[in-house]
């Protein structure tokens, strides 16, 4: 119904200019008339125009869009499945602080039967340092997710 109203309104404004061309406005004449003063004039212009986007209006909205939209897809939570607990092995850096140490040499084919412990060394530095220290570290039991 809607689609024939805004049909014949359109025709009804593209009629109209043209009616009021014929009462002899202007326009061509067989005898001795003018050509192209008057005529449809700019309100003619406007109106096609103005019919043409209605028509088209109704033209390209002819048939409604139908949109399919697909079924809603199952959600299915995820599995949870438990982990037991475990010892993992890790390395960590350990910060080891400076020392003396005592440096103890032999006296190659000397054989002293009293040793005191500090007659063949001397004493050195040793500075701080770390040093990767193996590790076993226990992971508790806990439950995870998969899927």
């Amino acid at each position: 119904m809607k689609k024939l109203i805004a049909i014949l309104l359109t025709v009804g404004l593209f009629a109209a200019p043209m009616a009021a061309s014929a009462g002899g406005r202007g326009g061509y004449s067989g005898h001795g008339g003018h050509y192209g003063h008057g005529g449809y004039g700019v309100g003619g212009f406007f109106a096609g125009l103005v019919g043409g986007a209605i028509l088209g209006t109704v033209l390209s909205n002819a048939y409604p869009a139908t949109v399919y939209v697909p079924p809603p897809a199952y959600y299915a939570p995820p599995e949870q499945v438990w982990v037991p607990g475990r010892y993992v092995t890790r390395y960590e850096r350990q910060w080891v602080p400076g020392h003396w140490e005592v440096e103890r040499y032999s006296r190659h084919g000397e054989d002293y039967g009293d040793d005191d412990g500090y007659s063949r060394g001397r004493r050195i530095w040793v500075p701080g340092r770390y040093e990767e220290i193996r590790t076993r570290v226990w992971l508790p039991g806990h439950w995870e997710e998969r899927g």
